[in-house]
């Protein structure tokens, strides 16, 4: 084995904060302790984390100390072609783990998929696979061995004595049927394999695949399934939908749902994969850093897989498990910063003392309260013609798991993220407020309600469809109204009066400084606040209308108006 780098490491508490590089031999490597080895190997992936256990002098041993989970998903990144030595490795209840957490869909054993497993065991030969089998949970050794044969009949069906005795030497004396030609030869090789090594547990096994009920038997197994998928942090889908409840953010109280004693730990290491996705700035980050109990990172552990199977993720796809755990440590994320204030020892504390899926539901929370405003303002009259920005706000936050629009952070900038900081949640809300603004502000207090999109006439007008209306276009279209010496009214303007209009509120190119004053001034008294809106309006003209040339006006463009040709 080469040099391995090792990043630098400060201990605190269980964990260690990973800092520079350094760089160790193999033989400084496999003298440090198991613990000291295991804390290097979880923060590592792939072959990086396959290299460090293959070559440890004591990689069963280490492998054996790590959580199924873990194994599982270093395997699944590999690949069965490179990983059946961690296979091999395992202990039987890692290896039902695998089967457990790859081999079903929904409620139904796939049967193709276990004999994958069964495959790379293969590698370990003879002994491993007997070895194997007899540790494998028993009914799901029979429902495996029942997707791919039928048992016909048995040696007691044979009459004649000789017959009898050559088939038995033979096959046991059972008359078997394979269901699947192209697995045939592996699952006959396993049986034979079996038959040689113990024939009293082949006699039983096939005895139990001959009578089993396979529905009954499936049904059984699936519900032992969901019992060790429990053990391990993985509900029932549908209960686990439970970790998106409502926590209203104004009413969270933490010693309320303060944890009732330390939990319980496990005899072996939690998984590493948490301690790679959270982002090195975030508060969240810091506090790993500076270190958590084991039972607190198992807790975490449990969380991510709560949140995996309400979110129904492959949890043997790496990336997907990279973003569900991405996913969890914003939510945490937020609830920290929002209870906290970015303190890191209250952080610290809230992390180690508050239920962590308390603190998660209380960080979605924090985003579907947004999300609730916006729907409110989607309903309301200003809903269908909400500017650019602000639909693309309110749309992100419509999703089923709201998003920050990034054009809140930086202008001219579209697309959306999910909420990361107690910084997006702020900025969100401002602008929502704006939003509610104007509600108010188009709630009959200006003089004139929207109308409803489909009541609108834009025969012979520009823009012709209510799809492409704003509340800056009805603004400012009764603004051009009231400055041509009408009602301040969002009635269409003649195209032949855009000149007049154009210079009235133009001066030099530039919106005239003084109508800005003068409507954001009589805005704030109309509803307070609204005068954002106002001049959010009138830089659309200064933008736009007042850089024209008067010749090269265009209704169809830049004029922020409603326009009768």
């Amino acid at each position: 084995m080469s040099r391995i780098e090792l990043p630098a490491e400060k201990r605190v508490g269980h964990l260690k904060l990973l800092r520079e590089p350094r760089r160790i031999t193999p033989k400084e490597f496999n003298a440090l302790s198991a613990s000291e080895r295991l804390d290097i190997i979880r923060r590592v992936s792939g072959h990086q984390k396959y290299n460090l256990l293959i070559e440890a002098d004591d990689a069963e041993a280490l492998v054996q100390r790590m959580a199924a989970q873990e194994v599982y998903l270093l395997i699944k990144e590999l690949g069965n072609e490179d990983s059946a030595e961690l296979v091999l490795m395992s202990e039987a209840g890692q290896f039902t783990a695998f089967l457990d957490l790859d081999c079903w869909q929904g409620d139904v054993f796939d049967g193709a998929t276990a004999l994958n497993w069964l495959t790379m065991l293969f590698e370990g030969g003879e002994e491993k696979v007997v070895q194997a089998f007899r540790e494998l949970d028993f009914e799901l050794l029979v429902l495996l061995v029942k997707k791919h044969v039928n048992v016909l009949a048995g040696p007691e069906d044979i009459a004649d004595d000789d017959v009898r005795i050559e088939a038995m030497r033979r096959d046991g004396g059972y008359a078997i049927e394979y269901r699947d030609g192209e697995n045939a030869k592996l699952i006959g090789a396993v049986l034979d394999i079996l038959l040689r090594a113990d024939h009293e547990f082949y006699q039983h096994l096939l005895e139990s695949v001959r009578w089993e009920q396979e529905s009954l038997l499936e049904e059984e197994v699936y519900q032992s399934r969901r019992g060790r998928l429990l053990d391990r942090g993985f509900p029932d889908p549908f209960e686990a939908l439970a970790v998106y409840a409502w926590l209203d953010p104004a009413g969270f109280v933490p010693e309320q749902h303060r944890k009732a004693g330390i939990l319980p730990g496990e005899s072996v290491e939690p998984p590493g994969f948490y301690l790679t996705a959270a982002r090195p700035k975030d508060l969240l980050a810091e506090v790993l850093a500076g270190g958590i109990r084991e039972e607190v990172a198992w807790e975490l552990t449990y969380l991510v897989n709560k949140v995996v199977t309400a979110d129904r993720v492959d949890v043997g796809d790496v990336l997907q498990m990279q973003g569900a755990t991405e996913a969890v440590y914003r939510y945490l994320n937020l609830a920290l910063e929002h209870l906290s204030g970015g303190d890191l020892l209250k952080a610290s504390g809230l992390l180690d003392r508050v239920y962590l899926e308390s603190l998660f539901r209380l960080g979605f929370s924090l985003t579907l309260e947004l999300k609730l405003r916006a729907e409110k303002v989607r309903v309301s009259p200003v809903g269908p013609y909400l500017d650019g920005p602000f639909r693309a706000m309110v749309d992100a936050l419509a999703g089923k798991k709201p998003r920050f629009f990034e054009g809140i952070a930086e202008e001219n900038r579209g697309g959306d993220r999910p909420f990361a900081s107690l910084r997006d949640l702020r900025l969100a809300d401002e602008w929502l407020e704006r939003l509610e603004v104007q509600v108010r502000l188009f709630d009959g207090r200006l003089g004139f309600e929207l109308p409803a999109p489909q009541a609108l006439d834009l025969s012979g007008c520009f823009p012709d469809s209510a799809d492409d209306l704003a509340l800056s276009d009805f603004f400012l279209t009764a603004l051009g109204n009231r400055i041509l010496g009408r009602e301040f009214l969002p009635a269409p303007i003649g195209q032949a009066e855009l000149a007049e209009l154009h210079g009235r509120v133009c001066r030099d190119g530039k919106l005239a400084a003084d109508l800005k004053w003068e409507t954001v001034q009589w805005l704030e008294t109309v509803a307070p606040k609204a005068g954002a809106f106002g001049s959010y309006c009138l830089d659309l003209w200064d933008a736009e209308f007042c850089r024209l040339a008067v010749e090269d006006i265009d209704p169809r463009f830049g004029c922020g108006l409603l326009v009768r040709g």
